[in-house]
């Protein structure tokens, strides 16, 4: 083996570089591993050109007020970005804190089966006062399913099947595997905007997003 000298001044050189590059790697790893990937989305829970260059996704709890609060920006996206973006929605139910959260999303779930989900969770994001409290609410969930015009008979019998349950465990393992923690989360391209930073962000985070797909 041969030993070849390296000067004081060269020693800190390749020092300083390795000490550069390193952060710059770990950055881009983490970057890159950070948030898992994405399982398809229903159709009827999807809204906005299906060819459109931006996905957003929103991790939602019908029960949580910011959730509610954030969809009118939402979809004021949607109208300025028409053709440019695409929201799919993912059910995330805190059921630890929002007792009706997961009875929310089987009933919107089950909307969802007969493609009147966005009408049906527009309802219950605007009437969430009304039945978050209720010990049941399953007449409230009727009753707007009545008002989006659903097939009552079907939309019972899918409330009371434990099986629609499924999809909603499915995108919450997916979230949790996303290390979601809270609700409204949305992700723009592979940016996560959580809370009401979406409403300030989230313009932005999507010309971002367009520029780069250019």
């Amino acid at each position: 083996m041969f030993y070849i000298p390296v000067a004081p001044n060269a020693k800190r050189i390749v020092a300083g570089v390795i000490l550069t590059v390193i952060p710059i790697v770990c950055v881009y790893q983490v970057k890159q591993t950070t948030w898992g990937t994405f399982m398809a989305t229903p159709k009827a829970r999807q809204k906005g050109d299906l060819g459109a260059p931006v996905l957003i996704v929103e991790y939602s709890d019908f029960q949580c007020p910011m959730c509610a609060s954030i969809q009118p920006d939402l979809k004021r996206m949607l109208d300025s970005y028409v053709g440019k973006v695409r929201l799919a929605f993912k059910h995330f139910p805190l059921t630890r804190i929002h007792k009706n959260a997961m009875p929310a999303a089987t009933a919107a779930e089950c909307a969802a089966r007969q493609d009147k989900f966005w009408p049906y969770q527009d309802r219950l994001f605007q009437t969430q006062h009304t039945w978050a409290a209720l010990a049941d609410p399953t007449t409230v969930y009727m009753a707007l399913a009545r008002e989006v015009r659903l097939d009552v008979d079907r939309f019972r019998a899918c409330y009371a099947d434990p099986a629609t349950e499924t999809a909603i465990a499915l995108d919450r393992k997916e979230g949790l595997a996303r290390q979601i923690g809270s609700t409204p989360t949305v992700f723009i391209g592979d940016e996560r905007l959580v809370g009401p930073v979406i409403q300030t962000d989230g313009a932005r985070m999507i010309e971002r997003e367009l520029r780069r797909k250019k």
